[in-house]
């Protein structure tokens, strides 16, 4: 199974993603995936869920040479139901579950872990202000561990997770994984952006990259063009050149 996120392991160390997933199969792959990259380059992966959904996971894991029972009785491999990683006494409290996470890193590094790797589902609707408390937090993650070892991804299924909903996700990603395809997000806003209900900064901001957009399409234009031309000339050299050795008769 090859990864949908290598593309992606370079400077930067904090990695915030999000999976829309529209199915089942398109999920259990992705994660997969993302399990194997992070056990494959040495890090420690967190996976928030079911026994049931990391079962489900053994089989495609495994063929990539990885036993997930083998990773959990080592410490390579960590597993919490959503209640244990995302709530405090039965209340999501985002600065709880921030330091929560920040501790699990700083302990995958402690065990001689190169980082962390993290994945969590939200499986139900919450109401507004639930629902903007996660927004908050998912927008403070990019500033929160921006300098630390972690890559996390955030499965949020299309089926649970209203249009307008997904939109906020999209808001808070800067990497969205789209039917199998790891993709840098245009639509990202920054952290302070994210969390403004400033309309005339987030317009000011999506003409800015609209701009930005035309100017690096314009760039890879004119590099398409002179790569063109230069390829035109190069091919114009070398027929005046075998002219020349068939005239000389070489």
């Amino acid at each position: 199974m090859t990864s949908t996120h290598a593309g992606y392991d370079d400077i930067h160390r904090g990695r915030h993603i999000c999976l829309p997933f529209e199915s089942d199969t398109e999920k259990l792959e992705t994660v997969a995936s993302f399990l194997i990259e992070g056990l494959t380059q040495g890090k420690r992966c967190l996976f928030v869920g079911t026994p049931e959904e990391l079962a489900q996971l053994g089989e495609p894991v495994e063929a990539a040479g990885i036993c997930l029972t083998r990773a959990r009785s080592r410490g390579r491999l960590l597993f919490l139901t959503r209640e244990e990683a995302f709530l405090t006494d039965g209340l999501f409290d985002a600065a709880v579950v921030l330091a929560r996470i920040e501790a699990y890193i700083r302990g995958a590094m402690a065990d001689g872990f190169t980082g962390l790797y993290a994945t969590g589902e939200l499986v139900h609707v919450p109401s507004d202000d639930a629902w903007r408390q996660i927004v908050g937090y998912e927008a403070q993650i990019n500033e929160s561990f921006a300098r630390l070892p972690i890559t996390s991804m955030c499965r949020y299924p299309r089926a649970v997770v209203p249009a307008c909903r997904v939109q906020d996700v999209l808001r808070t990603h800067p990497i969205a994984v789209v039917r199998g395809e790891s993709c840098k997000n245009p639509f990202y806003e920054r952290t302070q952006l994210a969390l403004s209900n400033d309309c005339q900064a987030r317009v000011d901001w999506q003409l800015r990259q609209l701009r930005i957009q035309n100017r690096v399409e314009r760039h890879l234009q004119d590099q398409t063009t002179s790569a063109v031309t230069a390829a035109v000339e190069l091919a114009n050299q070398l027929e005046d050149l075998r002219a020349k050795l068939r005239d000389a008769g070489l």
